[in-house]
């Protein structure tokens, strides 16, 4: 079942949350990338998640996504650190941080 992001993601702004396979075999904490450009007045994105995340993490990275999304279409790409593309559009890469228990 889709989370309450993830449905947001894919009913309201028509981007659904893709299973895409990075190669990123070598980098486990990659759940997913969001890629973003600029077309006329708005915006268009496409969302991929890793293949086989638990129900849990794909949430969450889809929480995340939806964030990041709604935050560059208010600001722009300056603040969240979006690495720009060759094809003029810009690119943020998901990672899952485990810290420490402040106990």
């Amino acid at each position: 079942m889709a989370s309450e992001a993830e449905s947001k993601l894919t009913d309201v702004y028509g981007w659904p949350v893709e299973e895409v396979d990075f190669g990123r075999e070598d980098e486990p904490d990659v759940d997913g990338c969001v890629i973003v450009k600029y077309e006329g007045s708005g915006v268009a994105a496409r969302v991929a998640a890793r293949p086989g995340l638990s129900e849990e993490r794909r949430a969450g990275f889809a929480a995340w996504a939806l964030q990041v999304l709604e935050h560059f279409i208010e600001h722009g790409p300056e603040f969240d650190g979006w690495q720009k593309r060759s094809d003029e559009g810009w690119q943020l890469w998901g990672r899952v941080h485990e810290f420490p228990s402040l106990d």
